[in-house]
């Protein structure tokens, strides 16, 4: 199924923010698929495609991306705010129905509502993310750095920032495994978003706006999987970090990719989280 094929339903959520929703039908428990910055829910179609194994699974463009709201105003953009709209997307489900995917961004978002809930879901994985910056200067100083992104981001345009963006080194191996075509659409992909949106992503819901929830990983009693490409070192030091602080914590490395992991190598990372999806269910009533 290709991304026009899919049909976008606009949800309202608790807070009045309208989000873009792709759904592919199926059975079984949930997966809910969140993407990085500048994507959008048709970024992780592949990899969903390739992992879900018959599940019924939803992408969500995230507040300021896609298809959905991007209103001026910050508060929406916060990452309790951002929980609370993935949650109303989600809907009354049983304890232990629902898998989280999130890359990067979405990943950090993921995080926080297995934070918030950390006995509900029936696991959460986590591709090339962190649960924050846990020490306050560092964090502070991401925070000013992303400020400051987001006033360039709205003063060159978004077609200038996506440029510069795909240019930084964390993106340097997944830019220099697309072939043209790839490289066209993804480009095209992202320069759809608003400057407006982007913008205000930084400034809610960065890396340096967001309460880490380090501290919450030992407390988690969802599975959780941390994946990383081997070229990706912080990524890979901090998926080690995640795997060790979580009860249920385990990680992989993808070899010879980077950031961007499940679209650098999918089918790896598909079988190993098709694979962690089984072994969470068939040992669901194992976990205390």
């Amino acid at each position: 199924m290709t991304n026009s094929q899919l049909p976008i339903e606009h949800v309202v959520t608790a807070d009045g923010t309208t989000l873009a929703v792709r759904q592919l039908d199926g059975v079984g428990p949930l997966l809910v698929a969140l993407h990085g910055f500048t994507g959008d829910g048709t970024t992780m179609l592949q990899l969903v495609e390739a992992c879900r194994d018959g599940r019924p699974a939803i992408m969500i463009d995230l507040i300021g991306h896609g298809h959905s709201d991007a209103p001026e105003y910050l508060e929406p953009y916060s990452m309790p705010s951002v929980v609370d709209q993935v949650l109303s997307v989600i809907g009354p489900r049983d304890i232990g129905t629902v898998h989280l995917l999130g890359y990067s961004f979405g990943g950090r978002v993921a995080l926080s509502m297995a934070a918030r809930a950390p006995w509900y879901f029936a696991s959460i994985i986590s591709l090339s993310s962190t649960p924050g910056i846990h020490d306050p200067v560092d964090r502070a100083a991401r925070h000013d750095a992303d400020l400051t992104r987001a006033k360039h981001l709205e003063t060159v345009g978004v077609d200038a920032f996506v440029a510069e963006w795909l240019e930084l080194d964390l993106f340097a191996p997944y830019v220099a495994g697309l072939d043209a075509d790839d490289l066209t659409a993804t480009i095209e992909q992202r320069t759809s978003n608003t400057a407006t949106g982007l913008a205000n992503s930084l400034r809610g819901t960065g890396t340096g706006a967001m309460t880490p929830v380090w501290l919450s990983l030992p407390a988690l009693r969802s599975p959780l999987l941390a994946i990383a490409g081997g070229l990706d070192d912080n990524y890979v030091q901090i998926a080690e970090r995640m795997a060790t602080a979580a009860p249920f914590g385990e990680m992989h490395v993808v070899a010879n990719a980077g950031h961007v992991v499940h679209v650098e190598n999918c089918a790896e990372v598909a079988a190993r989280v098709s694979e962690f999806l089984r072994v969470c269910e068939d040992h669901a009533d194992l976990r205390g």
